[in-house]
């Protein structure tokens, strides 16, 4: 995992990638870290959302780091992802949550 260059908040939300359920780790105005079942590799253009309630809040974005999670001990794999588009209402729902 590369160094991180922007502030980070920690923040468990449920997210659709490629419509595969994950969880965020934590997300930053760029991207978010991922948790998911399904391994996608690195560079690979990716889709989804962010479950809000009732509301698909819809982003894409780019792979930009990966680690295999272990099946053997039953973890998840990590992956950066970094914005390509946010849709408005995700942009809305991170700038508030950063100001908590």
């Amino acid at each position: 995992m590369p160094q991180r260059q922007n502030h980070r908040l920690a923040l468990r939300l449920p997210v659709s990638i490629g419509r595969r359920a994950a969880l965020s780790a934590d997300v930053s105005d760029n991207g978010l870290c991922l948790e998911s079942p399904t391994l996608h590799a690195q560079g690979a253009e990716v889709s989804g959302f962010v479950l809000h309630g009732n509301m698909e809040l819809k982003w894409t974005g780019r792979v930009a780091w990966v680690t295999p999670g272990n099946p053997m001990a039953s973890t998840w794999h990590k992956l950066g992802v970094q914005f390509t588009h946010v849709s408005p209402g995700l942009r809305a729902l991170l700038s508030i949550r950063q100001r908590k």
